[in-house]
């Protein structure tokens, strides 16, 4: 069972694949891939969004803490929001039927834990994107391989989706990449050390993060909903002293980070949002963010 946040090092064209993947089938994700969506009985539900780019365009792609990879999960969700939308509008053109498929959800990070979301929500498969294209169902047996013209329209989807993520993949990455080494810092190392302890003392029997997110994927695999969310509780709480620790290490390298990539920051702050309303106008979409 895979980790219930995307770890942020998943980069390049892996993290494009993810990206796509679950609208295109286009590839596998690694271990640390978005919980699948909820049983068919129990569908996720759609996300409660603020809408309105930031200011600084450049913060979607440069997150230092939890709260502010909420951007992030925003920026990445529309672009398969849109190419969900290309996906859509090109079947409807050749009277296709567009194979089912999990919609545009809101993936959170791991490595940037949005504790205050957490200790809200809990944890559980992600929540919906507002404005996907309705879920479309065949009247007859679907064929399992797409048909050629259909293979043709999850190539477009898969064009769109690239369109946006070019614009800052590489920017993300490098940045992912500049806060890799927070967790090795003695600081944190020794912050991590306090958290069995303080799940223990929650009545959670886990002895380290890897053990607790262990525990996690038992409960979603068990639907579990009471459970995901109290631990979403602990987790939050447990977690506040290694965050305190993390973020400003993280804010330190962004200051460095902004001066030796200001040339790449100063083409994502000019060409993120033109690209984003050239595709909220194209497909009728809203970029949209999740909040707690």
């Amino acid at each position: 069972m895979p980790r219930p946040a995307h770890h942020p090092r998943r980069l390049g064209a892996v993290f494009l694949c993810a990206a796509l993947g679950a609208l295109v089938g286009a590839c596998a994700g690694p271990s640390d891939a978005p919980v699948p969506a909820a049983p068919q009985n129990r569908p996720a539900p759609v996300a409660a969004v603020s809408y309105g780019m930031p200011e600084d365009a450049a913060s979607l792609v440069l997150p230092t803490t939890g709260a502010d990879t909420r951007g992030t999960q925003g920026l990445d969700a529309f672009g398969r929001l849109a190419a969900a939308w290309a996906v859509d509008g090109c079947a409807e053109r050749l009277g296709e039927t567009v194979p089912d498929s999990p919609p545009p959800m809101f993936t959170r990070y791991h490595a940037l834990p949005d504790l205050a979301f957490l200790d809200a929500h809990g944890f559980g498969g992600d929540t919906l994107v507002p404005g996907a294209p309705p879920a479309t169902r065949s009247t007859t047996n679907t064929p399992a391989t797409p048909s050629p013209r259909l293979r043709n329209c999850l190539t477009e989807g898969r064009a769109v989706g690239r369109e946006l993520f070019q614009i800052y993949g590489p920017l993300q990455s490098a940045w992912f990449a500049e806060i890799a080494p927070v967790d090795r810092a003695p600081d944190v190392r020794k912050a991590l050390a306090g958290l069995g302890d303080c799940l223990t003392a929650h009545q959670v029997n886990a002895r380290d993060e890897s053990a607790f997110l262990d525990l996690v994927d038992q409960r979603l695999q068990a639907a579990d909903a009471t459970a995901a969310r109290g631990l979403g509780s602990v987790y939050a709480a447990c977690m506040k002293p290694v965050e305190a620790v993390r973020e400003p290490l993280r804010e330190k390298a962004a200051v460095s980070f902004r001066v030796s990539h200001a040339a790449e920051i100063a083409r994502v702050r000019t060409e993120l949002p033109r690209k984003i309303g050239e595709l909220e106008k194209r497909y009728r979409i809203r970029i949209s963010f999740p909040k707690a």
